[in-house]
């Protein structure tokens, strides 16, 4: 199947809440004391301190808990793509988040049937930590930086600890907005780990929006590009576990293949594999009703409005970052939703 095109409407919204986030985080630098009271006065009401209420906000599971009445698809994401209307990153290049079409996407379905998909930043905890702009040193600086205990890293560890809580409380089948899950990512740190060990979701019901790398070999998209597979693999850091080179893979034997995925699922999730293959069919796919729209299976931008196909690495909170341009990892996972 050859990957079809996003709808222009899903596109469109994701432009707009991608341009609209990057005019918020811009004027988050220029008042950074602004956001900073705005944190200190819902510390204050609590009576505790900011950082004792942020990190109390990142495990609130009545924050990140549906309303009453609806079960949601929740939908995790990572990186992005470039796009040429998109904002810049630190680099100058556009791209585009896919947090912004895992958005657009919920949106929509959730005209249709109110409640029917979410995002973590679609939350009430999401939205309150998202607003806090933490991935910006400039509030992070008037917050009262290390002395107040926002040590280096703080954005990211609590980004980290919110998605794990998100990710504890999905139910049923979750939806990934990426191609596969990126070693310094939160959606492979952090978030797949919490999906698989989740009782109300396991391996089988975590399935990615798009087809795996075209640029794979085609045994390999065929074996390793599933979504059980690309759930506990990861294909682009041979000096951590469970790494499967894309080329590599395809030029070993059948039985090693097997026995690579094998044991990539067995040490990550220990029985669901077997647990997966012994469901009924029935279990294993999901009703006609929900199923993953077909530009959702295979992803591709319109040729007239991008230079590249293949996501590529996203800040979390504004500008995002090429990892082949990269000269470090990343603070910057979740873009998790990662």
């Amino acid at each position: 199947m050859s990957p079809e095109p996003i709808p222009k409407y899903i596109e469109r919204g994701a432009l707009r809440r991608a341009n609209a986030r990057e005019e918020a985080t811009q004027e988050a630098r220029r008042d950074p004391k602004a956001v900073a009271r705005r944190i200190k006065a819902a510390a204050r009401e609590a009576q505790v301190t900011p950082k004792a209420y942020i990190d109390g906000l990142a495990t609130d599971k009545a924050k990140l808990t549906p309303p009453d009445g609806t079960k949601p698809i929740s939908a995790f994401w990572s990186y992005g793509l470039k796009h040429p209307q998109a904002p810049l990153n630190d680099w100058s290049e556009p791209f585009l988040s896919q947090r912004f079409i895992a958005e657009e996407w919920a949106t929509e379905r959730n005209k249709t049937r109110p409640g029917a998909a979410q995002t973590l930043e679609t939350t009430q905890g999401g939205r309150e930590l998202d607003d806090m702009f933490l991935w910006e040193d400039e509030v992070i600086e008037a917050l009262g930086g290390e002395a107040a205990g926002f040590e280096e890293g703080y954005a990211k560890a609590t980004w980290a600890k919110i998605s794990d809580t998100y990710a504890g409380l999905a139910e049923g089948r979750v939806i990934v907005f990426g191609q596969d899950a990126d070693t310094r990512s939160i959606l492979h740190q952090q978030e797949l780990g919490a999906l698989c060990k989740n009782p109300n979701v396991g391996l089988h019901n975590i399935h990615f929006a798009y087809e795996p790398d075209q640029k794979w070999p085609e045994v390999t998209r065929a074996e390793a590009g599933t979504d059980a597979v690309r759930a506990v693999a990861q294909f682009n850091d041979p000096t951590v576990p469970r790494y499967i080179d894309p080329h590599g893979f395809a030029a070993q034997a059948p039985e090693v293949r097997k026995a690579q995925i094998d044991g990539i699922s067995e040490a990550f999730a220990p029985g669901q594999a077997e647990a997966e293959a012994t469901k009924a069919p029935e279990l294993q796919a999901p009703p006609k009703s929900v199923r993953t729209p077909l530009w959702q299976v295979g992803f591709k931008q319109p040729l007239k409005t991008t230079r590249a196909v293949t996501p590529t690495s996203v800040s979390r909170a504004g500008p995002v970052v090429d990892p082949a341009l990269a000269p470090r990892p990343l603070a910057t996972g979740m873009d998790g939703p990662a």
